[in-house]
């Protein structure tokens, strides 16, 4: 009875870190593409690796652009327009630390990359 007390308390203990590390896994290798939709940036907030290339891809029908920093301090960082529906543009994250990014047509839509 006492070993299987302890594998019950091992499972316990265990069990949330495996969990814990599949999801960073999952975050850490996941697609990094953002979506425009509905004036929102989809993901809100993405997590990518060092050097890891995200895409944004506008599916509304109007001009947004992805403007780094936030429209109380612009690091010029990367500004791009993107055109109607379809329209796309890239940026490569080459050091650790949270990007902040906005539309400056539309200074609601907000998001970050947080590279690890």
């Amino acid at each position: 009875m006492r070993a299987r007390e302890i594998a019950v308390v091992l499972g316990a203990i265990t069990a949330p870190v495996l969990v814990g590390l599949a999801v960073w896994s999952q975050a850490a290798a996941g697609p990094a593409d953002v979506t425009i939709q509905l004036f929102q940036f989809r993901p809100g907030t993405l997590e990518v690796k060092r050097g890891t290339e995200v895409t944004w891809t506008n599916q509304d029908d109007i001009r947004h652009t992805v403007t780094s920093g936030t429209p109380e301090r612009r690091d010029a960082k990367f500004d791009a327009e993107l055109g109607g529906q379809g329209a796309a543009t890239k940026a490569t994250f080459a050091e650790p630390g949270v990007y902040p990014y906005f539309c400056d047509r539309h200074q609601a839509m907000r998001g970050e990359i947080h590279v690890q």
